[in-house]
């Protein structure tokens, strides 16, 4: 499990929304002071993510809560996000330059693979309850 600390901003009926601050690992980076990234973290300052989750725990407005997503569902879940729309592009455009050798229908078989990619993310997604699992939830008040 990936967990986070977060704290209760608001409730509404069953859900609970969550504010964590992202963390950098620059902290603990050992060539920080001649780093980019480092430098332009410090630029950027923290910055903090909002997202409503269920409320199982009965927390209320200011508790600090832990929240979890399980690794496995997270990397299923980025695999079909991200993968699977670039194979269908490459794919599309393989096709449609081995049967029209035309740079044009290339180009519009590449664009229409990343569509239907995308629209079969969404229906893997409804159909299956990987999308519930790669949603995080509240395991425990910190």
């Amino acid at each position: 499990m990936i967990e986070e600390t977060a704290i209760v901003i608001d409730v509404k009926d069953q859900l609970v929304l969550l504010e964590t601050q992202r963390k950098s690992a620059c902290q603990t980076c050992s060539v920080k002071s001649g780093c980019g990234t480092s430098t332009l973290a410090k630029v950027v300052g923290k910055r903090s993510s909002q997202f409503a989750v269920d409320n199982d725990l009965n927390v209320q407005i200011g508790d600090k809560v832990i929240v979890a997503i399980d690794e496995n569902a997270l990397v299923q879940g980025s695999l079909l996000i991200y993968l699977f729309p670039l194979i269908a592009m490459m794919l599309a455009g393989l096709l449609a330059e081995f049967l029209f050798a035309n740079e044009g229908f290339t180009i519009l078989a590449v664009i229409a693979g990343f569509v239907i990619a995308m629209f079969g993310v969404r229906f893997i997604l409804a159909g299956s309850g990987l999308k519930k699992s790669v949603q995080p939830h509240l395991i425990r008040r910190a």
